[in-house]
């Protein structure tokens, strides 16, 4: 048997199986599985080695542009495969299980990452990214970076806020006929309050979850961050203000309800100190408020 039909039987039987296959063995073929994760690949300069990501990845702009393979959380054993990658590198719940187990048993690297929701969890996944497509000195800039970003943006609330007023907010990521789902613990936006000091009436909560509308009154949220995926214009941001719950709280009888960007406000992103400015300036907004109400008496 000559040497190329040798070569052309032993990429047949590869493909056959499964086994990741490349046009150049020096460049790795990446899946990206978690918008978070894809985002930490780009901001470290391996955008170039991705072939494929899941449907919560589109930022930045040629993330959207690449093949989408599903939720990351029931990608399919042959759709990845598919693309011949030599990683598949996922954020924590990538699955299911046995899709993982095939995906390495067929010679392709497998990374989930399991981190904390937090800014130290960002970070840690940053690390971690970094290692594994060896941008290890991208990674230690762009770590530098956030934490630098962060520390600006506290410091710029507590320059800016009468923190004499103890805040306290909530988290609604849906708000639907069975009632408002909202983040607890362990969740990003649990994080983002923590760094502000803000208190999450929601935290005795464990992930997302509804929540009672007796516990939203008890917590009297002086202001409210909603997911960016759930408010679409002004009758949906009324809707919300006008819920049961929520109009008896002080942010619903003053509509202090904002929006965010659900890559950042529920994702681990780079754009931490993004997301910490708009929850920052809906606080300032919210101490205004307070501070006015308190002198017309109407506020203790």
């Amino acid at each position: 048997m000559t040497r190329i039909s040798m070569t052309l039987l032993l990429l047949l039987l590869v493909a056959g199986f499964g086994l990741p296959v490349t046009a150049n063995s020096d460049t790795p073929r990446i899946i990206s599985a978690g918008g978070s994760i894809t985002e930490v690949i780009y901001a470290l300069g391996r955008g170039d080695w991705v072939v494929a990501t899941d449907n919560t990845s589109s930022y930045p702009e040629p993330a959207g542009e690449v093949t989408k393979l599903g939720y990351f959380r029931q990608l399919s054993t042959e759709g990845v495969l598919a693309q011949h990658p030599t990683h598949l590198i996922g954020a924590d719940a990538t699955g299911p299980d046995i899709m993982l187990k095939q995906v390495a048993s067929a010679g392709v690297q497998v990374s989930v990452l399991h981190q904390p929701r937090n800014l130290a969890g960002l970070l840690s996944v940053i690390r971690d990214v970094g290692d594994i497509v060896n941008a290890e000195t991208a990674a230690n800039r762009l770590i530098e970076r956030i934490q630098r970003e962060v520390t600006e943006q506290k410091q710029r609330f507590l320059n800016d806020a009468d923190t004499t007023h103890s805040l306290r907010a909530l988290f609604i990521v849906a708000n639907n006929d069975r009632g408002l789902t909202v983040a607890g613990q362990n969740t990003v936006p649990q994080a983002l309050f923590s760094e502000l000091n803000i208190v999450n009436i929601a935290e005795s909560i464990e992930g997302y979850k509804l929540i009672d509308n007796e516990t939203v009154l008890a917590g009297n949220p002086d202001f409210i961050l909603v997911a960016g995926h759930m408010l679409h214009g002004e009758s949906a941001l009324q809707k919300l203000c006008s819920q049961k719950a929520v109009a008896a709280t002080f942010a619903g009888k003053h509509c202090l309800v904002q929006s965010i960007d659900s890559s950042i406000g529920l994702g681990l992103s780079p754009r931490f100190a993004d997301a910490l400015g708009i929850v920052a300036d809906q606080a300032k907004t919210a101490i205004r408020q307070k501070q006015t109400a308190s002198t017309a008496g109407l506020y203790p």
